[in-house]
């Protein structure tokens, strides 16, 4: 039975779960000829030792230089010949690995990333060459304050593990050792949890035939879970001697499983999707405050968060933040007609352009699963946009205003917030 099928596709979507727990996700695509896999794992930030923040940064890089009977140059020189493009990454719930290429080269991809999961080298060589990279991710955030705000707002509003930093710290990243880590991954590698999403020019049941071949071997355990603790919220400052004022504000919101979480996606759109967006208009181009302002949804399984950012001057700096604040309340008062128009073609522009990517479509189906517990359709997405009228939208904004915020400065002097903003 070929994996591959080039002539007569038709589109379908197909989830089973094996044995051992992995979920397998396959879309097939009738009009591409390309293939994608995503795998979700959840070796995450947010799982890392609690005196060893950062360490799946550095596993991120480290378990990818050699696997199986392949060593680092061995298994880079097999893929690329392969002609795959591919990224492995850290994030806060789980290790990303992704990877795109012709649909008939996907036999020859699998096997690769059944070694890489289930039997990566880890060798010694590649450890220090990998922790340096995260280390050098780190010192670089210094010279980035606006990343260093998001991960510093991130750190404060979300509870933990979930607002720990991907990168970690520097002192922990200092005394991880080969050793150390290699029972750390061993500790938290399990396929129960994990999800593989494949899409593309693809049929589902030899897809299925050849990960049972290739993953069914891996071990199956409870993934691992660090002690839960309340976010810090609040005000934060950090004092910094510049000529620019970063300004992040965080408050709660629902999350992505919600029924309603695709009207907050709307509403986002339309307070920072674009320049003709209200924050954009509002404070940077009638009132000239800022170089730069947006806001933006984050959701987790059980919990999400509406993000905002605004980089400016010292001296314009408090009206800035007084102006994101009112125009954050202005908001509840509910949109214009035209304003959710645009909104809705921007969202249905970028599911029917993510329709024609088998790499974007295998991203999608893994997200959908990790948040709705199964993957949803494009047509169901765009059916979803525009159930959304006028009348929901701005009852939606009336019965969730902005609450409870938590404000983190970076610059030389702190700011002024309200205290109803804060909820003290």
């Amino acid at each position: 039975m070929s994996i591959v099928k080039t002539t007569g596709i038709k589109a379908r979507q197909d989830v089973t779960t094996l044995s051992n727990g992995l979920t397998l996700l396959v879309e097939s695509m009738p009009d591409v000829r390309s293939a994608a896999l995503t795998i979700l794992t959840p070796m995450g930030a947010a799982s890392d030792p609690a005196d060893g923040l950062g360490s799946a940064n550095v596993l991120a890089d480290w378990i990818t230089r050699g696997a199986g009977e392949r060593d680092n140059r061995a298994l880079t020189d097999y893929l690329d010949s392969l002609g795959v493009q591919r990224s492995t990454s850290a994030e806060t719930v789980f290790m990303r690995f992704n990877a795109s290429m012709l649909a008939d080269k996907l036999p020859q991809v699998l096997p690769v990333y059944g070694d890489i999961l289930l039997r990566p080298m880890l060798p010694d060589a590649g450890f220090g060459p990998a922790r340096d990279l995260a280390m050098q991710q780190l010192d670089a955030i210094e010279d980035e304050p606006a990343q260093k705000l998001n991960l510093l707002i991130k750190s404060r509003h979300f509870p933990q593990p979930y607002g720990r930093p991907v990168v970690g710290k520097k002192e922990h990243l200092t005394a991880l050792t080969p050793a150390g880590l290699r029972q750390d991954f061993a500790n938290r590698s399990t396929a129960s949890g994990s999800i593989l999403a494949v899409a593309g020019a693809v049929e589902f049941a030899a897809v299925r035939d050849m990960v049972e071949q290739h993953f069914g071997s891996w071990q199956s355990k409870e993934p691992v879970r660090m002690p839960a603790q309340a976010a810090a919220g609040g005000v934060w400052h950090e004092q910094q001697a510049s000529n620019q004022v970063q300004i992040g504000l965080a408050f709660d919101a629902i999350p992505e499983s919600d029924p309603d979480s695709i009207v907050l996606q709307l509403a986002i759109n339309i307070l920072s999707g674009g320049m003709g967006a209200r924050l954009f208009s509002e404070i940077r181009e009638k009132q000239g405050l800022c170089y730069s302002v947006s806001a933006g949804y984050m959701s987790l399984k059980h919990f999400g968060a509406v993000l905002g950012y605004a980089g400016t001057v010292p001296e314009r700096a408090q009206k800035t933040l007084d102006s994101f604040l009112h125009e954050l309340q202005r908001f509840s008062a509910g949109a214009q007609r035209d304003e959710l128009d645009r909104a809705q073609v921007g969202m249905k522009a970028r599911v029917i352009m993510n329709g024609e990517s088998s790499a974007a479509r295998a991203g999608a189906i893994a997200h959908d699963f990790y948040h709705y517990g199964r993957p949803r359709t494009l047509d169901e997405l765009r059916a979803r946009i525009e159930s959304v009228d006028l009348k929901r939208l701005n009852a939606f904004l009336d019965t969730h205003r902005a609450g409870k915020m938590t404000v983190v400065t970076i610059g030389p002097a702190p700011l002024a917030v309200p205290v109803d903003m804060i909820g003290l």
